[in-house]
């Protein structure tokens, strides 16, 4: 628990104190207080977008599913050709709704970004995780055509145990990156 409560805020000083105070408690793991700092930044033009961004790290390290896919999705909707945003809102949406879900906004966000591996990544896992072997080994073959640390990745990936055994047959636990 936090020393000070959520209602007890410190005093106003310019954004640029708040926010290094926000950075050094993120990096320190103290989400409360990176919280409470982050209350005192204004919800201007100027910090509005830095302060989501923040936030969505914050509830992802938090685990607090809710809070993160509001944010993220809201970040979605304004910033739509910044990646990032269609993955987190996915990474979330999984957790507070269902796999089916956000494996809709990870199809919707390829179309925008095409060549993300990412995206094509994350895909794979949902069709793994909805037994859909097929569909997981295309996404993934794909993925690793972007980047050759996919092949990596997938080797160790809980969510992909179900085709590890396919993926051996292709070479993938040989590869080095």
């Amino acid at each position: 628990m936090s020393s000070r409560s959520r209602k007890e805020r410190p005093h106003r000083l310019d954004p640029n104190v708040h926010w290094s105070r926000v950075l050094g408690y993120v990096q320190l793991e103290i989400y409360e207080e990176a919280l409470i700092e982050l209350s005192m930044i204004p919800d201007d033009e100027n910090w509005g977008k830095q302060k989501r961004m923040i936030e969505v790290e914050i509830f992802q390290h938090q685990e607090d599913w809710k809070s993160m896919v509001e944010v993220a999705h809201s970040l979605r909707m304004e910033f739509p050709d910044e990646v990032q945003w269609w993955i987190a809102d996915a990474y979330a949406t999984r957790r507070t709704h269902t796999i089916q879900e956000a494996r809709e906004i990870l199809l919707e966000g390829l179309v925008c970004h095409y060549e993300d591996g990412t995206i094509r990544y994350n895909l794979a896992c949902y069709a793994c995780m909805l037994g859909s072997m097929g569909e997981c080994l295309d996404f993934l073959k794909e993925a690793a055509k972007r980047d050759e640390r996919f092949k990596v990745m997938a080797m160790k990936d809980e969510d992909l145990e179900s085709v590890r055994q396919a993926l051996r047959q292709l070479g993938w636990g040989d590869v080095v990156v």
